[in-house]
């Protein structure tokens, strides 16, 4: 639980009224945010931190936590649950203009992931590829493929390829590939899993990234954990 961590770290100092904001907007966004899928470990997360709560309260202010906070801890899980299970729905899939076949790409042609997102190592976004990237190949029939053969006929007729990204942030959450990819060089498969291995477009991203999942990989690596560095 992030929260706890980043108290015991002394991120936030000897305020635990920041503590509650950083939980309240945190279940806010994640029972709002896009695309925030739902899960049973992130509503285990909100249910943890309302515990987590009450015991780092107590412990800035140097006193045990009172029943009433158990009692108070109670309710919100009860409120939270009831919510989650009221109203939370799973995100939309993400529809794709082509079944692009990332294995075919990466495996049979051996690709470079940056041949088709260009700004992978340098940018804040990677880039998505668009009718410039396919023409190269794709100007002229390639293979037996339907999907091939469509590509082909898209640009003939000269019409846009846009293909829709995965991921979405919160707006409040700076992240660059460029820092990540070009100078930490972790690889793709760290917070996008097996992509380049599916040969169809996965619906929604195969990995679910949060807060808790940044924030283990930095401490595992031994990176910042300044509210600042991530956040606007």
């Amino acid at each position: 639980m992030h929260i706890e961590r980043l108290a015991g770290d002394g991120s936030f100092g000897k305020a635990p009224l920041e503590i509650a904001t950083v939980f309240s907007k945190e279940m806010a966004t994640t029972m709002t945010g896009d695309p925030p899928p739902f899960s049973a470990s992130r509503l285990g997360r909100w249910c943890s931190s309302v515990f987590g709560m009450a015991f780092t309260g107590a412990r800035m202010a140097g006193s045990s936590p009172p029943a009433w906070m158990f009692v108070a801890a109670g309710v919100g899980i009860v409120v939270v649950v009831s919510a989650a299970l009221l109203f939370a729905v799973p995100s939309a899939p993400v529809p794709q203009p082509i079944a692009f076949n990332h294995l075919k790409h990466t495996e049979d042609l051996g690709l470079a992931c940056e041949f088709c997102h260009k700004y992978v190592k340098t940018g804040a976004h990677a880039g998505l590829p668009d009718e410039q990237t396919c023409t190269m190949c794709h100007q002229s029939p390639q293979g037996t493929s339907e999907e091939a053969a469509k590509v082909t006929e898209l640009l003939t007729a000269g019409e846009p390829i846009r293909f829709n990204k995965l991921f979405r942030l919160e707006p409040h959450v700076f992240y660059t590939h460029g820092r990540h990819v070009g100078i930490a060089e972790l690889e793709c498969t760290n917070c996008h899993g097996g992509i380049a291995d599916t040969e169809r477009p996965p619906k929604r991203a195969l990995i679910e990234i949060d807060m808790d999942f940044c924030l283990d990989c930095h401490l595992e690596r031994g990176e910042s954990l300044d509210c600042v560095a991530c956040h606007r």
